[in-house]
């Protein structure tokens, strides 16, 4: 009786000692995957926090273009709608078809020109108009390409042999101008609103735990619009997206991490001049990702330790070395995926592999 009183106690003990070393490891596993929760946030806003003043960069322009455009409009309103009137109205009949015709020609936008581009168009087109014995063929060039009517003469030679010819085309580019300053606010704002919705994008948190479908191909452009004022001066963007692709059920989030982590490494390989080649496919079973730089590559000695927690080769303050560990663990644990990479002095290639199922 005493040996089974014995062991039925220390059974009991048994039990809840391992209740206890049960409920204290599963504590500490809650613990670790907390603390990989605000390692990945941690990292994702130090991210940020280097992309702040590129970001700052490409909101103050587009909004420095509205403000100036808005003035130009503001100005001509005040200082020219008057005289336009009286203008249009001084005009004889035929005057008047050969303004309207000048106008929609001008309504249509052109594409820009470089300095020497403009330099040789002017210079053509003031000899062409001087064959055509048209008075002041330097200023009347200047005007003509201000208003973006310089490649086809012929419908306008009346207008310009016109008595009335040079000042119905300065009016067109007041009228130029001001279209073009209404375009320049379109595209500002459209470019403005572009970098809003890719930092909201990207600063977003899923706090559900849930995965949601999504298209890889808009969390590489959400990150490429971040990144826009580092590539804009030296790199060379190349993306080959393959179309039709399904959407992936993932942390779309989290993905974005992946994606900042892997373009900047790529842009400091680079020292931001050279390629970056963005290539999203289809391979059997899932989505393959590959971003590609034309960088100093990485040498094999140090291949093996790269995604090593607290690895890095960045002087002291510019990484911590979590990066690319961070991003083997939501690739690998979080999305069953896998990572891989590639590196020949001139072409590195990170790959990542996301199922579909």
């Amino acid at each position: 009786m005493r040996a089974q009183k014995f062991l039925a106690d220390y059974s009991r003990t048994l039990e809840t000692e391992v209740a206890e070393r049960t409920q204290e490891l599963t504590s500490a596993l809650e613990s670790l995957k907390a603390t990989q929760e605000e390692l990945i946030q941690s990292e994702k806003m130090a991210a940020l926090g280097q992309l702040v003043a590129g970001v700052a960069h490409e909101i103050n322009t587009p909004l420095g273009a509205i403000a100036s455009s808005a003035r130009n409009l503001a100005s001509f309103w005040n200082e020219s709608l008057e005289p336009l009137l009286a203008f249009w109205r001084g005009l004889e009949p035929a005057s008047q078809e050969h303004f309207l015709a000048l106008l929609r020609a001008t309504s249509q936008p052109a594409a820009p020109l470089s300095t020497r581009e403009q330099r040789q168009i002017k210079k053509a087109l003031a000899q062409q108009l001087e064959s055509h014995s048209i008075k002041n063929a330097a200023s009347v060039a200047n005007l003509l390409l201000g208003t973006g009517v310089w490649d086809n003469l012929e419908p306008f030679l009346p207008l310009l042999k016109d008595p009335e010819g040079e000042t119905i085309l300065k009016t067109a580019y007041q009228l130029a101008n001001a279209q073009t300053s209404i375009r320049t606010i379109a595209t500002a704002a459209e470019r403005a609103g572009k970098v809003v919705f890719a930092l909201k994008t990207y600063a977003r948190y899923n706090m559900t735990g849930i995965p949601v479908e999504a298209q890889i191909a808009e969390g590489i452009e959400t990150v490429l619009t971040l990144y826009h004022n580092q590539l804009k001066q030296g790199v060379q963007v190349i993306k080959n997206y393959e179309e039709g692709l399904p959407a992936v059920l993932c942390y779309p989030d989290e993905l974005n991490q992946v994606w900042t982590n892997l373009i900047h490494n790529a842009l400091q390989a680079m020292d931001y001049q050279g390629t970056l080649t963005a290539d999203i496919r289809r391979r059997e079973g899932g989505i393959q990702v590959s971003i590609t730089d034309s960088g100093r590559g990485i040498p094999p000695e140090i291949m093996p330790k790269i995604f090593q927690p607290f690895f890095t080769t960045k002087p002291p303050g510019e990484g911590s070395g979590l990066g690319l560990d961070i991003v083997k663990k939501i690739v690998e644990e979080k999305h069953r995926g896998k990572i891989e990479v590639q590196s020949v002095p001139g072409q590195t290639t990170f790959s990542v592999f996301l199922p579909l199922t």
